[in-house]
């Protein structure tokens, strides 16, 4: 999948093309985050954003005769550019909602996407549908296995009642796009950079309740006041982006409910996770179904609640519930500088766990800033890689272990610079991303770490023995 866009924030124009284990670093303010909070508008609002429809003559065809049949192939997979291009200036026309900021903020952006349709689509069979209350079915949708059509008939008994059209078209419709484009677009989690905040304050931070009753008290210290549709829309309006918003729900909301799903796919094909995770953490997390959550620190029977824990567990937290309740192989996790509250030591150690998340099936996208861990993927690039003397590093240096090791051909390293674009016969300097070589032999040369690390050591040298 190859995300390109022109006038994003600070970013004049610039593309990712995503890998199984994608880093965006580069300095403060120069549009990193926009990028993580756009591509993550995209992934998770894809099914709401494209630009494809059932007919309004499908749907009076299913009403009056009660069944169609609706070939994949013509309809989406021969029209992808087309549906793509439409799809991506409804991201763009959209973007403001998604980042909580002004409309006029993102007026001249556009993006474009590059994402190939999974070809063994065609190859699954579906018996699925719409069932009543009771359990029975409603709706039938099925598509035989080799075949690009899917066949919808309503197969309603007396006394039950099927759903509004318009309710109707849009379960349809996103089981058809389910059909053909699941795997086009990765289900997708985030940790933001707010996260610790979240994880703390989670209580006092549930967006829409707070303004319903702060709406609610207002009434009843005016009884004359009234609030009506409209007003009660305005008010609930995004003040947050939606990558905070979801963070906060997903603590506030969801997390009490998880333990009873028991563990995830990945973390149950992969024992040795959790095991490191909490190396990493220190310790292990529980949550109550009450909505309390508490970390037990290795070694001791102590329930500190978040208040009392360190910031570093508030910053893994999210993380953790995550891992061990919802992932599964082919999500894709984002996370917005996860060196946040992290020692160096434990900055490596998150490293060396991503890049096993990577090879268990989970695919990575970062933003960083941190030295140690680009160095940490640096290590576990180079000894992953066919040199004879690096069978005796491995034995001597116990923390690295086959797992971790990832393939150069894996990772893809972009850093915020500064170009010359051509605009309209005149030069132009902006900002864009810069594509960096990854080799197996010598891993990520990433030159801005290098060059203030340089820097500081010149001047440490000129202390300590004068200027020369």
């Amino acid at each position: 999948m190859k995300f390109k866009f022109e006038q994003l924030g600070p970013l004049y124009q610039a593309e990712v093309e995503l890998a199984d284990l994608t880093i965006i670093c580069g300095e403060n303010n120069t549009g990193k985050t926009y990028v993580t909070n756009s591509l993550y508008a995209l992934l998770v609002a894809w099914q709401q954003l494209l630009a494809w429809d059932l007919s309004e003559e499908d749907m009076l065809k299913l009403h009056n005769e009660g069944f169609i049949s609706i070939n994949l192939q013509k309809e989406i997979v021969e029209n992808w550019a087309a549906i793509l291009q439409e799809t991506m200036t409804n991201l763009a026309k959209n973007l403001h909602e998604f980042l909580a900021t002004p409309p006029e903020r993102f007026n001249d952006t556009k993006f474009s996407l590059t994402a190939p349709i999974a070809s063994d689509w065609i190859n699954k069979g579906i018996d699925d549908g719409l069932n009543s209350s009771k359990g029975k079915r409603l709706v039938s949708i099925k598509k035989q296995p080799e075949q690009t059509v899917v066949e919808i008939a309503i197969v309603v008994e007396p006394g039950d009642d099927l759903p509004p059209v318009h309710s109707l078209a849009s379960f349809i419709r996103q089981q058809i796009l389910e059909i053909v484009l699941g795997k086009t677009f990765p289900d997708v989690f985030i940790t933001s950079a707010e996260r610790t905040g979240s994880a703390i304050f989670r209580g006092e931070l549930n967006f829409s309740k707070n303004k319903l009753v702060n709406v609610l008290t207002e009434m009843d210290n005016d009884k004359k006041s009234v609030v009506n549709f409209s007003t009660l829309l305005r008010l609930m309006k995004r003040s947050y982006a939606l990558s905070v918003e979801h963070n906060v729900e997903f603590i506030s909301i969801e997390i009490p409910n998880l333990e009873q799903r028991g563990i995830s796919e990945v973390m149950k094909n992969n024992p040795a996770l959790s095991k490191a995770f909490k190396e990493m953490a220190g310790g292990s997390y529980k949550a109550t179904k009450e909505g309390a959550i508490y970390f037990t620190p290795k070694g001791t029977t102590l329930k500190l609640g978040l208040g009392e824990a360190s910031s570093a567990v508030r910053s893994l937290m999210v993380l953790w519930f995550w891992l061990h309740h919802e992932a599964k192989t082919g999500d894709m996790l984002m996370i917005d500088e996860p060196e946040l509250n992290l020692h160096p030591a434990n900055q490596r150690r998150l490293a060396r766990f991503l890049a096993a998340l990577v090879n268990a099936g989970i695919k990575i996208f970062l933003t960083t800033h941190s030295d140690y861990i680009i160095r940490e993927f640096n290590t576990l690039i180079m000894l992953s890689s066919d040199k004879p003397h690096l069978a005796a590093v491995r034995e001597k240096f116990k923390a690295y272990t086959e797992g971790d090791f990832l393939k150069a051909e894996n990772v893809a390293v972009y850093t915020t610079t500064t170009a010359t674009f051509e605009v309209e016969g005149k030069k132009k300097r902006g900002l864009t991303l810069q594509k960096w070589d990854v080799k197996q032999h010598h891993g990520i040369q990433v030159k801005s770490f290098d060059d203030e690390i340089n820097a500081m050591n010149q001047i440490q040298d000129a202390i300590l023995y004068g200027v020369s």
